[in-house]
């Protein structure tokens, strides 16, 4: 019975236990869950998969240009008036009416032989749309997964920005409640007062400034998640970025830049569109045949023994002369297209380069940054042990404390800002060169 008793407690305590996880797990946000959300339902991505199913099926329409077509008809006549035809016999002028089906079946087959290539350009331009989409999507899902990345550090930052500014601030109101103290006993001054109330003030708007880039991290945030508004609490530590990551990078890979890629496929296929259009003054052959399957014989459709069949079988040359330049405009306008992404491409290609040069000199930057930072956090926090000891003996004043306090917390505030810098570098150096140099999941 004992046993049984401590089962039951027992399967009660891991339940309990369990549900409290899955309960934090729903209030938390970390960064494997940030970038899963984020390419599941970010309407970005979720845009550019539908250009890849449009260009999908223009690649399919474009294809359709080298099959026969094939079309039915049907018409039924429920009132009619016969075309009259006049035939001279002899002294009389005889009117005779041109009788019409009131019923007829028509099959209509076309199919287009020659155009001088004009079908074939244009399923090479298809084709290539189709890739540049392709290569798009892949750029849009990597260029979303990096913006979630420096979107979560920055809230993370900003959350940890907040909590050194608040220790700032509530130090600070200790020290003036201190320094007012000390001046009712006359071991302080109206002049430390006022130095101290300043602070005071300005560790407070401090503190707000830090709530709304809270808030501004958030927002962004849920922008990147689809959403509307984001109410769990991050979690999860800035990471430590060695400064030796990016020593190896020299040049960009214009290989491993989807959007490059995309763009160089875009003006392949504004090219091959253009040499398309640019066929409109070549004659077209073109096979054809009809076969008619009507009734001129009486009103009644189901009337199987009245009806008659006829058949057209055929080749169509059809060249078009003249009709007043659209299609030359048309041409012109795709070569200006062409000219357009061949130039943005050019541009981008120059940014890359510079790019890559700034981002590294900043990621090298604020790794310096950021040791000099740590070890000006020893040196503050030295000096605070050292300002109070001494104040206990007799030989610092209060401002001197308080002073090293600031010194502290300011240290504190800009290790952060110099880490959250070097992970802001190395995400848009990755954008630059569109390869993942650092693995921030792990």
């Amino acid at each position: 019975m004992f046993r049984k008793l401590i089962f039951i407690i027992g399967l009660v305590l891991l339940v309990a236990i369990s549900l409290q996880s899955k309960s934090k797990a729903e209030t938390t946000l970390n960064l494997k869950v940030a970038i899963d959300e984020s390419i599941g339902q970010y309407p970005g991505l979720q845009r550019a998969k539908a250009a890849v199913d449009e260009a999908d099926w223009k690649t399919v329409e474009s294809r359709s240009l080298f099959l026969p077509s094939l079309t039915g008809q049907v018409n039924y006549l429920t009132n009619k008036r016969y075309t009259l035809v006049d035939i001279q016999q002899g002294p009389d002028l005889v009117s005779i009416p041109q009788v019409v089906p009131t019923t007829i079946y028509t099959l209509s087959a076309r199919w287009n032989i020659f155009d001088g290539f004009s079908s074939t350009y244009k399923w090479l331009a298809a084709d290539q749309g189709q890739q540049a989409a392709q290569d798009d999507l892949e750029w849009q899902r990597f260029q979303l997964e990096r913006q979630t990345i420096l979107a979560f550090y920055k809230w993370l930052a900003a959350k940890q920005i907040y909590e050194v500014a608040q220790q700032n601030f509530s130090a600070l109101q200790d020290h003036l409640k201190d320094i007012e103290s000390s001046k009712n006993v006359g071991l302080a001054t109206q002049y430390d007062v006022l130095r101290t109330q300043v602070q005071v003030s300005e560790a407070q708007s401090e503190l707000i400034n830090s709530e709304d880039n809270i808030r501004a991290a958030s927002d962004k945030m849920a922008e990147l998640l689809g959403k509307d508004h984001e109410d769990r609490q991050v979690t999860g530590q800035l990471p430590v970025l060695p400064a030796q990551l990016v020593e190896k990078i020299e040049t960009v890979n214009l290989s491993q830049r989807k959007d490059l890629e995309s763009l160089s496929k875009k003006e392949q296929a504004g090219e091959y569109l253009h040499s398309s259009l640019n066929k409109h003054y070549i004659p077209k052959i073109s096979l054809f045949a009809d076969y008619n399957y009507y009734n001129n014989k009486n009103d009644d459709y189901k009337d199987r023994n009245a009806y008659r069949e006829s058949y057209l079988v055929g080749v169509s040359l059809t060249w078009n002369l003249f009709e007043g330049f659209g299609s030359l405009a048309r041409s012109e306008q795709s070569k200006a297209q062409a000219l357009q992404l061949s130039k943005t491409l050019e541009q981008a290609r120059l940014k890359s380069k510079t790019d890559l040069s700034f981002w590294k000199r900043r990621f090298t930057y604020y790794s310096s940054l950021y040791k000099a930072k740590l070890i000006d956090i020893q040196r503050s926090t030295e000096a605070v042990r050292l300002a109070k000891a001494g104040r206990k003996a007799g030989t610092r004043t209060n401002t001197e404390t308080l002073d090293a306090q600031s010194d502290l917390n300011r240290s504190k505030a800009a290790q952060i800002h110099a880490q959250m810098g070097a992970i802001e570098a190395l995400v848009n150096l990755e954008l630059a060169t569109g390869e993942k140099i650092y693995n921030f999941e792990n």
